[in-house]
């Protein structure tokens, strides 16, 4: 088992490895385009994430696609910025189903690609009660569901509070720690700074998670 979650030591497997795998490449196809100087900056609303150069996102993608994909000896330590990697997964299928939803509404065809993974995923928990059917348009639907599948593998948001902790003087920060049980490095984790020479090695990486197991 290589994720430390709320219900255990996770390995992602099947439907909901697949959905995982496949919002892995969407951002990083994003963060790849960025780099080409093809599109702007894309943001997600998570600052941890977001702030990062593309170099370093793309290690960090690789790192947490490692740990969720792979068995590995042991879990991973969860920081700030591992975490919201992972929110960031989450946070494009979110992105991704609201397009979705908005092209079947303005009349594309085969606008289902999203969705039937979502489904799978939930499906895959064995729960199958009031799910919506694959072409629903009701994105708050959808929402619900990325919620329950992304709280199967992060315990909260503690990565969007980030500033609040670093910027709190230190005895003011090390009481909110304690009172919401954060260690004291969640926040300190440094990022990774790949060198271009450690680059063609992280894209090998990326590339292999996405071949699946």
């Amino acid at each position: 088992m290589t994720w430390r979650t709320e219900i255990g030591e996770r390995t992602l497997k099947g439907a909901e490895a697949t959905l995982f795998r496949e919002s892995l490449g969407n951002v990083v196809d994003m963060v790849e385009a960025e780099l080409a100087g093809d599109s702007d900056l894309w943001e997600f609303g998570i600052p941890v994430f977001d702030q990062l150069g593309a170099h370093a996102k793309l290690a960090l993608l690789a790192e947490v696609g490692w740990a969720l994909l792979r068995d590995t000896d042991a879990c991973p330590k969860l920081t700030a910025i591992n975490e919201a990697a992972v929110a960031i997964l989450f946070a494009n299928i979110e992105h991704s189903l609201h397009f979705e939803v908005d092209a079947q509404k303005d009349g594309f065809e085969d606008s289902q690609f999203w969705r039937p993974l979502v489904l799978a995923a939930y499906h895959q928990m064995g729960d199958t009660n009031d799910l919506p059917d694959p072409d629903c348009t009701d994105t708050e639907d959808w929402e619900l569901l990325v919620d329950v599948l992304s709280q199967r593998i992060l315990w909260d948001d503690d990565f969007n509070d980030a500033d609040r902790f670093l910027d709190a003087p230190p005895d003011e920060a090390e009481s909110l720690r304690d009172r919401f049980g954060i260690d004291d490095d969640y926040y300190r984790a440094i990022p990774p700074d790949p060198s271009e020479i450690e680059l063609p090695g992280i894209r090998a990486k990326l590339k292999e998670l996405y071949r699946g197991p």
